[in-house]
């Protein structure tokens, strides 16, 4: 039994993992020099690899009823024991992140990954994209020219729209679509946001970080830190409330840049020093959030006790739009659930998986994409 597998990210792997498990002959194509090119730039920012908690909590964070089945089938627990396996140790940070113990690398997980696989037989072949496929043949552009395979088996993992860079480009679409296909266009997920804030302000202040911040858009709310830079804001909580922003984006953000502090005991705190400005400093607040309220109140306001406190707990921020697709750390949109069975085969094509970003779901950063992802590999090479 032969399974091809096209893309090398985490999904591919995992597919091909499971797939040599099971008694497979199995080979990888991937388009780029080497594998994981997504996967080693998602490490630069801190290589949470999954995310702690029970599986009801975890499941609560995927977009669709179709990805919490998935997760069900190989969960946080799961991957951190697999991992272990193959000589990947890991801890539970602060937050609740699961990381590769500090002296393990991104590179060294994705090295010791593929030399498991090597060593069971995976073979690779690097430079060779998807030019077609139909049941039981894929046709594969290499530097050599085209070639086909057959196979029993097809795992298509070939990313999204986000960061080309490392070959997430979805040239696939019109291929899909040419074979009737529903494709869901793709949109930024876990992007930053354009603002209305004055260009002299982001200029002066871009990179400045707040923390503990409560950020609420539409009812949703979400804590952490938030960046502000040369267009606007960024950070976890802007991530996480990317779908509700992008339901409705007229709503404004709102940042609550104390929210450890109630409005009165930040009106008593101001109203009993001997200026705002002293009270401010008592605040601990930034110089960029004080220059920020300057901008939005009137000098009347700015010395009113009880008009800055309430601009200190409700901060609102106007979004003008998502930044370009190419910049975000994920996408929604992809092959359409309707198009795939359970187990994540075309019901078009009953030999073929899709796995990882060309599948229409979104999740928040922290661990939940890379767990995403390896779970539709699971359940496409356990199959």
């Amino acid at each position: 039994m032969k399974t091809i597998i096209i893309g090398a990210g985490p999904a591919s792997l995992m597919a091909a993992t499971q797939a040599v498990k099971n008694g497979q002959e199995v080979l990888v194509f991937e388009k780029m020099k080497t594998a994981g090119r997504k996967f080693l730039v998602a490490g630069d920012g801190g290589f949470n690899l999954s995310h702690n908690g029970t599986i009801d909590d975890f499941v609560s964070y995927y977009s669709h009823i179709q990805m919490t089945q998935i997760i069900k089938r190989f969960k946080n627990d799961d991957l951190v024991n697999w991992l272990k396996e193959i000589g990947i140790e890991t801890y539970v940070g602060s937050s609740g992140k699961i990381f590769p113990i500090k002296e393990i690398k991104p590179a060294m997980v994705l090295n010791t990954w593929l030399d498991h696989l090597k060593d069971q037989g995976v073979k690779f072949i690097y430079n060779a994209s998807l030019e077609d496929f139909n049941n039981n043949q894929v046709f594969i552009k290499t530097i050599s020219g085209l070639v086909s395979h057959t196979f029993d088996k097809l795992v298509l993992g070939l990313g999204a729209a986000s960061w080309s860079k490392t070959g997430s480009d979805a040239a696939w679409v019109s291929l899909f679509e040419s074979k009737n296909i529903r494709v869901i266009p793709f949109q930024a997920s876990n992007a930053g946001v354009n603002c209305n804030l004055p260009i002299e302000f982001l200029k002066q202040f871009q990179g400045c970080v707040f923390k503990n911040v409560i950020v609420t858009h539409n009812g949703n709310i979400r804590m952490g830190e938030v960046l502000l830079t040369e267009y606007g804001v960024e950070g976890a909580p802007i991530y996480y409330l990317n779908p509700s922003i992008r339901q409705n984006s007229i709503e404004p953000i709102v940042i609550d840049f104390k929210p450890n502090h109630s409005l009165e005991e930040i009106i008593d705190v101001l109203s009993k020093s001997k200026n705002v400005s002293d009270g401010l400093k008592k605040l601990k607040l930034p110089n960029a959030i004080i220059t920020w309220c300057k901008l939005y109140l009137s000098k009347e306001e700015f010395i009113d006790s009880e008009k800055i406190a309430l601009t200190i707990k409700n901060f609102s921020i106007t979004i003008t739009s998502f930044r370009p697709i190419d910049e975000a750390i994920s996408c929604c949109g992809g092959v359409s659930w309707n198009e795939l069975d359970e187990d994540l085969r075309l019901k078009s094509f009953p030999s073929v998986h899709i796995v990882g970003e060309m599948v229409d779901w979104e999740a928040p950063t922290g661990g939940y994409l890379l767990q995403g992802a390896f779970a539709m590999g699971y359940v496409a090479g356990k199959s």
